[in-house]
Parts: C-alpha cells; sequence; structure tokens
C-alpha cells in the first residue's frame, strides 16, 4: 500500500527527483581590486564593495560600472576596507566599514545618511563589522568576529538586540544570509550553516557544506557554491538541483542568485549564469 502511495506521489509530481544541469559562466564587471560582497536590488542593479579601492560600485544589471561611492579615509562617505554591502530595495544601502569600526548607511540617491558604531551599543567600546544583512522585515543584523556577537538593530539604526554565539558553541562565521524568515550563518570550516529565528533563537545546524566557498539565501532554499557546481537545498537541508559550472572557480568572495540568474563574485571578476 505505502508502494503504491510513493509511486502516485512520483507521478504527481508531489516528490521530484534533484535536477542536474549543466551552465556557463560568463564575465562583467571586471577588473576589480578586492571586491568582498555583492548586493543586487530589485531593479537589477548591482551594489559591490571593493576593498583595494575603499569604496562601493554600483553597476547596471549588465555589470556596466554606473557610480562609485568613497576613497579611503575616515569621514563621511570614505571607507577603510569596506567587507560587506546590503542594498535592501534600493532604498537604503548599508556597508560595513570594517577598519573604521563603522557601518554606513546611505540613501537611493548615496546620499550619507547616518553611522552605527560602538557608541550606541550597550557595553561595548568597540565595533569591529566583517559582515551585514538584512531581513524581510528590516532588521539589520551586523557580525562581529572580534566579539562573537551580531548585533541587531531596527530601521531607524537603533540596537534592538545581541545574539551571543559563543553561548550557542559557534566559532566560526563565514558569511551571514537571509532565507524568509531565517538568520543563516555559515561556518565553512566545519561545513555546516546554523540557522536562527529572526528574534535570534537557535533553531539548529545543516551539514552538507564542506568545500563549499559562498551561500545564499532565498525565500525557499539555501544556495551554495562550489568550484565546479552551485548547489540548491531547501532549508532542511535536502537537495533541490546541482548546476555543474563548465569552467571551475578557483576563488569566491560571495554569491547571490536573482531570479533564474547566479552571480559569483570573485575578487577581481564579477560572473553571472543562467540556472
Amino acid at each position: 500500500m505505502l508502494n503504491l502511495l510513493f509511486i502516485g506521489m512520483f507521478a504527481a509530481g508531489l516528490i521530484a527527483e534533484p535536477r542536474d544541469t549543466s551552465v556557463q559562466l560568463h564575465p562583467i564587471g571586471g577588473n576589480l581590486d578586492g571586491a568582498t560582497s555583492i548586493s543586487i536590488i530589485p531593479s537589477g542593479e548591482i551594489y559591490i564593495t571593493e576593498r583595494g579601492k575603499h569604496r562601493l560600485l554600483k553597476l547596471n544589471r549588465l555589470g556596466t560600472r554606473i557610480d562609485s561611492v568613497g576613497s579611503q579615509g575616515r569621514s563621511d562617505y570614505r571607507f577603510d576596507r569596506p567587507v560587506s554591502v546590503n542594498a535592501t530595495n534600493g532604498l537604503k544601502i548599508y556597508v560595513a566599514d570594517q577598519n573604521n569600526e563603522r557601518v554606513q548607511m546611505f540613501d537611493r540617491r548615496h546620499q550619507y545618511l547616518s553611522t552605527i558604531s560602538a557608541d550606541i551599543i550597550d557595553g561595548e567600546s568597540r565595533l569591529r563589522p566583517v559582515a551585514l544583512t538584512v531581513s524581510r522585515t528590516n532588521d539589520l543584523y551586523v557580525y562581529d568576529s572580534e566579539r562573537f556577537k551580531i548585533f541587531v538593530f531596527d530601521n531607524n539604526g537603533n540596537q534592538s538586540g545581541e545574539i551571543n554565539l559563543r553561548q550557542h558553541g559557534i566559532r566560526s562565521v563565514d558569511q551571514m544570509k537571509i532565507s524568509g524568515p531565517e538568520l543563516l550563518l555559515f561556518d565553512a570550516h566545519n561545513g555546516v550553516i546554523h540557522r536562527f529565528r529572526s528574534d535570534g533563537s537557535y533553531l539548529n545546524f545543516i551539514s552538507g557544506f564542506a568545500g563549499a566557498l559562498a551561500i545564499f539565501g532565498t525565500d525557499q532554499h539555501i544556495w551554495s557554491l562550489y568550484n565546479d557546481r552551485i548547489v540548491q537545498k531547501n532549508q532542511r537541508g535536502s537537495l533541490v538541483a546541482t548546476f555543474t559550472i563548465g569552467e571551475p572557480v578557483q576563488s569566491a568572495s560571495d554569491l547571490a542568485i536573482r531570479g533564474s540568474r547566479a552571480y559569483i563574485l570573485t575578487p577581481s571578476q564579477l560572473w553571472t549564469a543562467t540556472l
């Protein structure tokens, strides 16, 4: 009886076999200098942090450079080794300005709005932001690798909470992403992703990401990049699809998925592929 049930579910398409497809990478947005992070807004425009030139780049959907913000310095509009960007829906742009120990916020015209630094964080004298992300309810999460904490801020830049990763036994975080209502922390060394609820409570971890270079979260899926493939899994870690890359990637800084396109950022080049 159970066998007949499963046969019927396969026939109805309720249980799908994982897909395995080959894709080709195409270079766009080249000649980057230490690119570290990518964020794509709904219109398709692309933001990239470039550590080597201490600036934020804006590209159109074809990869042509249309604007840049910043140079090395400590004042507003300047950066010292920016490492992470989240451009939300294009109306507010957050940049983790690592060596200046702050997060700078800009509007859609790239006008400076405000700064988040240690002086607005309870009990902290220093902020060392190495990654940031924004939830779908507009909460900002900032990861400080020296304190193994994630500081949470509301849409106005006020601190609303913090997550002490030591309390969960987490000692290594390479990337921080959002997948639906969940916060994902990628530990490349151990090949796992830790899942948190939006309120900071710990859910569990998913293994099976050994060798991954970068991850990305969409509403229902977790994507991971390897040298030779892009893997799509559901939020429980079950395989959905594998996209084999024709020409292997030697290194990667970040991964983004927008619709049916994947964007792979390396320190010197942005690549794209149709999935």
